[in-house]
């Protein structure tokens, strides 16, 4: 149990520092004229105009959201770059089909062609001398 941030433990302490202050019977007086003060502190204009601001700074935050349409903005963001990645997409597929294309026609062109052959002289021939093993 909390009250005020305040353990079972610091609530009963603060009840008996305050029974060795007051004594037991200034404490009931004392109670009342504290409760007295809390109820006027509390209908006091100027307490009714402190919560009021507390709940405009904890709505300030949606309020301020709400006004610039952060909301519609991310989501026409999302939708744009859903767009722009479609389109990407497809330029890309597009870029790959006309690369692929004339590499095919080559590669079966090459495929069609008879076989080069390279020979290669010794090194023994040209020299006239022999390698012994």
């Amino acid at each position: 149990m909390n009250f005020l941030n305040l353990g079972i433990g610091e609530i009963l302490l603060i009840i008996i520092i305050a029974l060795i202050i007051f004594g037991p019977d200034n404490m009931v007086k004392t109670a009342r004229e504290i409760g007295t003060f809390i109820r006027k502190v509390t209908k006091s204009p100027y307490w009714q105009e402190v919560w009021a601001t507390r709940r405009e700074l904890a709505e300030l935050p949606k309020m301020i959201a709400k006004e610039a349409q952060l909301e519609e903005t991310i989501k026409d963001l999302n939708r744009e770059t859903e767009g722009l990645k479609s389109s990407v997409a497809i330029s890309m597929s597009e870029l790959i089909k006309e690369v692929e294309r004339p590499l095919k026609e080559m590669d079966k062109g090459l495929k069609n062609e008879p076989g080069v052959t390279v020979e290669i002289p010794s090194p023994s021939s040209e020299t006239g001398e022999t390698i012994e093993k």
